[in-house]
């Protein structure tokens, strides 16, 4: 990049942090006037009423950035996709509001999905030893996988700060990836799209966490979890139908989610407990309550994502071909420490630890 593109990233980064710093303690001080506060149940890990709706906040540059480029005409045929996750913001808020069902939820959260992969498309993923190219197995794919973004970042947005943190890491990271592989292929381009978006959503949750880290004045609530799913994965997207990063380079990044996610969901079919109910059984929760902590838990989760993930999602953008071997590798540790660690079961305790 030029020095032109780095002053433009510069202010972009800058306004974002400090709008949504601004805006959410706007939250704070009046989400709770319009019923906008989170009230703690037996498995919530905080005992203090707290100010929700922060998703909002942590949108709003996003949002602003992608009218900046629908205007320039640097989106268009994939502007569909960015305004199905502005419904997914104002799904996740409505839910925040009146408590949503799921029959509701998902079958918007389908149909959203569905729109963003018809307007952005799909790219091949490749296996190492056979490469899947079938439009409409890719297209299905694709749905499913932006449907459980949404809902796999709200099961992880559990503890003070677990989600921004994550939102911060794995953007901070398709930035790592984009600019190296893109020096490395002798490539760069002005204002790119993907690329700026990764510094909007990582500045945002900088901001953000100025108010989520523990403990905690302002939650993020559906609003922000859906949004940080839906948006990661089509920044996804667009870097597979442009080639420029590896789907399994974006498995890595997004590997401690995925990972916990999975065992706790697959421990609870097995066990044959009403797996779509909320509960508090995810390997992070389990884990800060042994540690009676929230910050050492996301803290842990930042160095694997830095430490672990990052480098193994950088080989594996360099080595598509062997991209799912080096996903393998990444997260089978994660998954068998989940596992060791008592994910999906009621046995490994249920009460939440009390720090706010």
């Amino acid at each position: 990049m030029g020095a032109i593109d780095v002053m433009f990233l510069f202010i972009v980064s800058l306004s974002s942090f400090a709008l949504v710093a601004v805006l959410s303690a706007g939250v704070i001080r009046y989400g709770p006037r319009f019923g906008l506060l989170d009230t703690p149940v037996a498995r919530s890990a905080h005992v203090a009423p707290k100010p929700l709706g922060g998703g909002a906040a942590l949108a709003a540059p996003y949002f602003l950035c992608v009218i900046w480029f629908v205007a320039s005409a640097a989106i268009s045929e994939s502007a569909l996709a960015y305004l199905g996750c502005l419904f997914i913001v104002v799904l996740g808020f409505s839910d925040d509001r009146w408590q949503l069902s799921s029959k509701v939820r998902l079958p918007v959260q389908f149909i959203v999905s569905l729109a963003a992969v018809r307007a952005i498309g799909v790219d091949s993923v490749d296996f190492g030893f056979f490469s899947l190219s079938e439009p409409l197995t890719l297209s299905l794919l694709a749905v499913l996988s932006l449907v459980w973004l949404c809902n796999l970042t709200n099961f992880m947005d559990g503890i003070d700060g677990i989600a921004a943190s994550q939102l911060l890491v794995t953007s901070l990271s398709c930035v790592v990836l984009l600019v190296g592989l893109d020096a490395a292929a002798g490539e760069s381009g002005e204002h790119d799209v993907v690329l700026t978006l990764s510094v909007v959503l990582a500045a945002s949750a900088a901001g953000f966490l100025l108010w989520n880290w523990s403990p905690a004045s302002l939650f993020m609530g559906d609003a922000g979890s859906g949004f940080i799913g839906f948006a990661l994965g089509l920044l996804a997207l667009e870097s597979l139908v442009t080639q420029r990063m590896s789907v399994w380079s974006w498995v890595l990044l997004l590997g401690v989610f995925i990972a916990d996610t999975a065992v706790t969901l697959l421990v609870r079919i097995i066990r044959g407990e009403r797996w779509y109910e909320g509960h508090s059984q995810h390997a992070y929760q389990i884990l800060s309550r042994r540690l009676n902590s929230h910050p050492r838990v996301v803290g842990g989760v930042i160095l694997i994502n830095i430490c672990w993930l990052l480098p193994l999602a950088w080989v594996a953008g360099i080595l598509p071909h062997y991209g799912v071997l080096f996903a393998t590798i990444g997260l089978a540790p994660l998954l068998l420490g989940c596992y060791r660690l008592g994910a999906g079961r009621a046995d490994a305790g249920e009460a939440p630890i009390q720090l706010n």
